[in-house]
């Protein structure tokens, strides 16, 4: 019964104008086009069903000819029938991907009663296309008063995401390396994974018009599984946490921007310890300096489990001026 009523759909789409869909990985699909744009291609066969794909993974799409209606026997044609062997070919239009990096430098300086001195460098970086995002920070800071340290870091984070063609849900990766030499540990390596969904989108609400419309706002969630390990702390052993967060981004106007995020990990090895994390980043483009930012935001990390003699929270404002490249 299956076998006959796989026979009957191949017999159905064999009657109608077939596509030809030939995927990256070499695969060649032949059934009929239902929905095409620049994220997706929807795709019906005659077995495997109806088919979402997205654009990057589509090599060509090209339309095969119909069938030319079968001529009666008793009526004799006046000229032979040719068939146009021609194929019509239909590209899918793939979207380049954007970077968008910028590279920071905030100095400090103060004399008086105690000499202070801090600079903070930092780098960022976005690469995004329709069906991928990949986003990197990194901040270096040190500080001293009277000619002693009193602050070293360094961080360094990358995260994927991943959003499910045509849905509000995505998966997303991320993995960061921390050094601090005034913390309860020296080095801490973190990673995990989970999936996110779109809250907000301007751009659903609104559709972008540049020539009307220069603003756009993304809110959106994250929850996953994540771990973590410690270097030259009492407590190396890896530890299992879960990530729950928030991320808003806002693109204010073509010069300025507002980022802000917030992500608590509760343990899951060790129940009632959690870490929370947040930042957020507002930057101006100057007007007569191409290129040149004005970037203000904080830094913010709590750790429930440090160790005694190590305060807990870890707070830093910044100002500094960046390049965008």
């Amino acid at each position: 019964m299956k076998t006959l009523l796989v026979l009957v759909a191949l017999m159905t789409f064999a009657a109608d104008p077939t596509w030809e869909l030939e995927l990256t990985t070499g695969e060649v699909l032949r059934g009929r086009l239902v929905e095409q744009n620049d994220d997706f291609v929807v795709f019906e066969h005659p077995v495997l069903g109806r088919l979402t794909i997205p654009a990057g993974s589509v090599q060509t799409l090209r339309e095969l000819p119909a069938t030319p209606a079968p001529v009666a026997a008793e009526a004799a044609p006046s000229e032979p029938a040719i068939m146009d062997d021609a194929i019509v070919v239909k590209p899918v239009t793939k979207v380049k991907g954007t970077w968008d990096s910028t590279f920071s430098l905030g100095l400090n300086a103060s004399s008086g009663k105690t000499d202070e001195g801090s600079f903070r460098l930092s780098l960022d970086s976005v690469y995004q296309d329709p069906n991928k995002k990949f986003t990197f920070d990194s901040f270096y800071l040190y500080k001293q008063t009277e000619s002693i340290a009193t602050e070293n870091k360094l961080t360094a984070g990358i995260r994927g995401d991943w959003p499910f063609a045509g849905s509000l849900w995505g998966y997303f990766g991320q993995g960061r390396y921390d050094f601090d030499e005034f913390q309860s540990w020296r080095h801490r390596l973190t990673a995990g994974g989970g999936f996110t969904y779109l809250l907000v989108d301007l751009d659903r609400i609104e559709p972008a018009n540049d020539t009307k419309r220069t603003n756009t706002l993304t809110f959106s969630a994250h929850g996953g599984i994540g771990l973590n390990r410690e270097f030259g702390s009492l407590n190396t052993e890896i530890e299992y946490e879960g990530i729950l967060g928030l991320n808003f981004a806002w693109r204010i106007s073509r010069r300025q921007r507002f980022t802000i995020d917030g992500t608590i990990f509760p343990g899951i090895s060790d129940s009632g310890e959690y870490r929370f994390v947040s930042r957020a980043n507002w930057s101006l483009r100057l007007d007569n300096l191409d290129g040149i930012t004005l970037n203000a935001g904080y830094f913010y990390e709590y750790q429930s489990d440090a160790d005694p003699g190590i305060d807990p929270n870890d707070l830093q404002f910044f100002i500094s001026l960046g390049i965008d490249f």
